[in-house]
C-alpha cells in the first residue's frame, strides 16, 4: 500500500471497534503516526501498539490533554478523525431530555470540542485535516431517529462552517456519511428491534448495492479525505453508502 500518509500525525476517537479500530489500521497501513483514542480504560487493549490513550469526547479537559499527549509523543498534530458516536432510537414522542443530551453531547459537543482543539495544534504545523463521521442520516431521513439524526445533520453544517472558517489556514474539513455498516453499533441496533431479522433485511434493502458496507470501506474514505490526494477538498459531506442516498 501506497505510504501517502508517511511522516503524519493522526488522532483517532473511538477507536476500539468498527470504523474507528479500521481507521486505525488503514492510517498506519498508510505510514501515519497513530494515536487510538478509546472510551475507557477497559479499551485499551484493542489498541494495543497504536499509541493508546482514554478520551471521554465530552471533557474538554480530557481533549486539551489528548492533543497535548499527541503533541509531547510525536511532535505535533496533522490529522483529528472524530469518529466517537453512540446511537439511541426514538420518535419525537419517545425521546425525552436525558436521550436528547446523551446524543448530543457525545455525537455533536465531542465532535465540536474535537476541531475546536485540534485546530491551534494544526496551527502550529502549518496546516492539517479533520475528517468527522457524520451518517447517512445526516442526508436521508430513517424512522425512529429523531436524536441521532439531528446529531449527525448538526455534524454535517459544523463541518462545513468550520471549514470555510479555517479554509486560509490550510486546515481541511470535511465528513463522511456511512450507510448502514458491520459494526458493534449497528448490529445494537438490530438487536434491540422487535424482530432482529426483519430489521437486519430492512437495513440491507435499504441501500442500492443489496448490501452492508464493511468498516475497512469507509476507513478508506477517510483516509483518502486525510491525505493530499484530497488537497482541494473541504467541507463536504462524502456518502459511503452503496447508494442509499440516490433513491
Amino acid at each position: 500500500m501506497r505510504e501517502r500518509l508517511a511522516g503524519k500525525v493522526a488522532l483517532v476517537t473511538g477507536a476500539a471497534t468498527g470504523i474507528g479500530r479500521a481507521t486505525v489500521e488503514r492510517l498506519a497501513a498508510e505510514g501515519a503516526k497513530v494515536v487510538a483514542a478509546v472510551a475507557e480504560p477497559g479499551q485499551l487493549q484493542a489498541v494495543e501498539g497504536f499509541s493508546p490513550l482514554v478520551l471521554d469526547v465530552r471533557s474538554e479537559a480530557d481533549w486539551e490533554a489528548a492533543v497535548a499527549t499527541v503533541e509531547g509523543r510525536f511532535g505535533g498534530l496533522d490529522i483529528l478523525v472524530n469518529n466517537a458516536g453512540i446511537h439511541r432510537s426514538g420518535g419525537a414522542l419517545e425521546t425525552d431530555r436525558a436521550l436528547w443530551d446523551e446524543v448530543m453531547a457525545v455525537n455533536l459537543w465531542g465532535t465540536f470540542l474535537g476541531c475546536r482543539t485540534a485546530i491551534p495544534a494544526m496551527r502550529r504545523r502549518g496546516g492539517g485535516a479533520i475528517v468527522n463521521l457524520a451518517s447517512i442520516n445526516a442526508l436521508t431521513a430513517a424512522p425512529r431517529a429523531a436524536a441521532y439524526a439531528a446529531s449527525k445533520g448538526g455534524v454535517r453544517a459544523l463541518t462545513m462552517a468550520l471549514a470555510i472558517d479555517h479554509a486560509r489556514e490550510n486546515i481541511r474539513i470535511n465528513c463522511v456519511c456511512p450507510g448502514a455498516v458491520a459494526t458493534p453499533l449497528l448490529e445494537g441496533v438490530i438487536a434491540r428491534a422487535e424482530d432482529p431479522e426483519a430489521m437486519r433485511r430492512i437495513m440491507v434493502d435499504r441501500h442500492p448495492m443489496g448490501r452492508i458496507a464493511e468498516p475497512e470501506e469507509v476507513a478508506a474514505v477517510i483516509a483518502f479525505l486525510a491525505s493530499d490526494d484530497a488537497s482541494f477538498m473541504t467541507g463536504l459531506a462524502i456518502p459511503v453508502d452503496g447508494g442509499r442516498s440516490i433513491r
